[in-house]
């Protein structure tokens, strides 16, 4: 079994990225495609995360005016945040650079008017959201391009490499998992937040993601079948790391796919006893929010570690309640 969580090259022409998200380390990830031509970002993290990327550009020996753009699995603020932050940093930094933010229309939208997405977050995580400002108009067409769902955007002509950003709503509307094939075979899954968290170096056990007011529980498990079908070569988790070889993917996905659907039946029979989330949180924590299981020892040990983790579970919990409408969103839309 083979799991990565350090930063740094991980394949061929692939890096992972650690963004030091809420001053910790394994929390977020951000992926670098470089072949010694052209370099792309996939995630960003927050805006407080961009200093994080671009030393570990220099760190790597990768020019700025290599970096020609960012592919985006979500408009999130741990994702998605810090984009437009990013792309007005390397402007600033080579007026005559060509990177953009290659996005969907949904999510270019969404960043544009990220205000009560930054709102919500920020009941949830503070500070540590960062700002989401949005690029003026009249800067809007240097700064993104706008691509589709489901269609191959050429990395390399020479080895054949494109990026395709698989549509895998659930998590969110705008949600994909960019994925990145060789000669039209899947070397490498981005999936974002379509298939749950892993925080744990040594044990294929996941625990959901956070789970935002959009969140749809069909559309997220027809994401993850696809995922299933897709069989990539490599995994890439967004909290958190790398998982290696066809068949742990596949362990990884299946038992994720179980989790979610016991999970769900969990929340509904608990809510039929006790409709306070208090109440629905105490009682998954045996079955569902075992640290002693699910969480390592770097994990357990971090020194706001018990924070970070109920803010999620909190999270997760209340956006699975707002699917099943048993709750409304305070803030953002669904």
């Amino acid at each position: 079994m083979t799991i990565i969580t350090e930063s740094g090259k991980f394949s061929e022409n692939l890096y992972l990225i650690d963004t030091e998200q809420f001053l910790n380390k394994r929390i977020t990830t951000v992926f670098c495609y470089w072949d010694g031509k052209n370099c792309y970002l996939i995630d960003i993290g927050t805006s407080d995360n961009v200093q994080t990327i671009l030393r570990f550009l220099k760190n790597n020996e990768i020019p700025l005016q290599k970096v020609k753009g960012l592919f985006l699995s979500h408009y999130h603020f741990d994702h998605g945040g810090g984009a437009t932050k990013l792309w007005k940093t390397i402007h600033r930094k080579n007026n005559n650079s060509t990177f953009k933010i290659i996005t969907t229309r949904e999510t270019k939208e969404k960043l544009q008017n990220a205000e009560s997405h930054v709102m919500g977050a920020k009941t949830t995580f503070g500070n540590f959201v960062g700002e989401m400002k949005p690029i003026p108009v009249d800067l809007e067409e240097n700064a993104y391009e706008i691509i589709s769902f489901d269609k191959d955007y050429e990395l390399s002509s020479i080895e054949k490499i494109t990026i395709r950003l698989l549509s895998t709503p659930g998590h969110s509307n705008d949600h994909c998992s960019p994925t990145i094939f060789r000669n039209g075979l899947p070397i490498f899954c981005f999936v974002g937040e379509a298939s749950g968290c892993l925080y744990n170096g040594s044990e294929l056990l996941s625990q959901p993601t956070s789970m935002p007011p959009n969140f749809q529980f069909e559309k997220y498990m027809n994401s993850l079948e696809k995922l299933i079908n897709l069989n990539p070569e490599k995994l890439g988790l967004c909290h958190f790391g790398v998982i290696s070889g066809k068949n742990d993917v596949k362990t990884y996905l299946n038992g994720h796919k179980k989790y979610m659907i016991d999970f769900r039946a969990a929340v509904i029979e608990l809510y039929t006893k006790n409709q306070s989330t208090r109440y629905i949180i105490e009682n998954l924590k045996e079955d569902f929010f075992n640290d002693e299981k699910f969480i390592d020892n770097y994990y357990r040990k971090l020194n706001n570690h018990s924070n970070f983790l109920s803010n999620l579970r909190l999270a997760l919990t209340y956006g699975m309640m707002i699917s099943l409408g048993f709750r409304k969103p305070k803030y953002e839309l669904k």
